[in-house]
């Protein structure tokens, strides 16, 4: 009996110790780690080649002091909208960056910059391929009264539309090459464009805005050919500067025909 009191007493304290064993926590060195949570593949957002957005830069770029691979932000200042649906918040950041830079001591500068994500204020990222269409500085004066009134005048027939001077197809800059060594003028490599559309007292472009506002020695080139990226700006002065806070208008540029196109 005492033997059968004596067993029954070792079975319960070991089966105590094991359920000790098995609530006891395990010590941080050995706690099992969360798994890692797969990151979503980044979108796409519908936006169709030309499709302008009014944004602003949240940072100073210059072709002096910017290195490729240094990252460019603007804020879309604008949402982007479609049949009532919106397609492109406003307070989303468009993120590029900077692909070479180039200068001539004595004839110019310039920057090659890109656009290739946008990420949403919920943090989702989209893919794009984007460049400026239009830029005017922080403080530059409007240039219309309001898009709306510009627009009535428009389908009226009132605003003259002269396509800017352009290069042939054959000339258009996609090589950028030329902006790290320059071989010559860089300006003279530039053909003049002259400004189109209009800058309202919001600092927010027409749609059909090109060139450099309120900036008379700068050029934009920003080709829009099949698998084109980006945009070269080009000054006449040593270094190209744009300020934090200035006006862009970004336009969607068409798909790269693959990635080694890039």
């Amino acid at each position: 009996m005492t033997r059968k009191v004596v067993g029954t007493a070792l079975l319960a304290m070991l089966l105590a110790a094991t359920t000790r064993e098995q609530t006891r926590p395990e010590p941080p060195d050995q706690a099992v780690s969360p798994k890692p949570v797969a990151q979503p593949p980044a979108s796409t957002i519908p936006l169709s080649a030309g499709t302008a957005i009014n944004a602003s830069l949240s940072s100073a770029l210059d072709s002096r002091h910017s290195k490729p691979g240094d990252t460019v932000t603007a804020v879309v200042n604008e949402a982007v909208v479609y049949q009532r649906c919106v397609l492109l918040p406003k307070g989303s950041r468009i993120v590029g960056h900077v692909v070479r830079t180039g200068s001539d001591t004595e004839q110019g500068s310039a920057i090659f910059v890109e656009f290739d994500k946008v990420i949403l204020q919920n943090g989702q990222e989209a893919l794009l391929n984007a460049g400026i269409q239009a830029l005017a500085p922080p403080s530059a004066p409007a240039t219309i009264v309001s898009r709306k009134e510009y627009e009535k005048d428009w389908v009226a027939g009132n605003i003259p539309t002269e396509p800017a001077a352009r290069p042939d197809v054959s000339e258009t800059m996609v090589v950028p090459s030329t902006y790290t060594t320059p071989r010559k003028s860089l300006t003279a490599e530039v053909p003049e464009l002259k400004i189109e559309g209009g800058l309202d007292h919001q600092g927010r472009f027409t749609p059909d805005s090109k060139g450099a506002f309120d900036e008379p020695e700068m050029r934009i080139f920003t080709p829009v050919s099949e698998g084109s990226h980006g945009t070269v700006l080009v000054g006449a002065q040593k270094n190209v500067r744009l300020a934090a806070g200035t006006h862009l208008l970004i336009v969607i540029q068409p798909p790269a025909s693959s990635p080694d196109t890039h």
